[in-house]
């Protein structure tokens, strides 16, 4: 399942992040790692990016890049 398919107020566990170049090192800087556990906490007006909460922190991610981002659904909805 990729990132991009969460749900709003969904938690998943981060599995693997794809070949993103510089921005995989710039995500996992951000704590972005495989293990973590991630929440889709809101959409912009245009529905991109995607606000995600990790670790207690809002990250805005772009679609474009959350396809990159493989998860594990823990479905836990607010």
């Amino acid at each position: 399942m990729k990132l991009t398919e969460l749900n709003r107020g969904e938690k998943a566990i981060i599995v693997k992040i794809g070949r993103l170049g510089e921005l995989k090192k710039r995500l996992t800087d951000m704590g972005i790692t495989s293990g973590e556990t991630i929440k889709l906490e809101r959409n912009a007006p245009l529905g991109d990016p995607q606000q995600y909460l990790i670790k207690g922190t809002g990250i805005a991610i772009r679609k474009e890049d959350a396809n990159h981002i493989e998860i594990k659904n823990i479905t836990e909805s607010k």
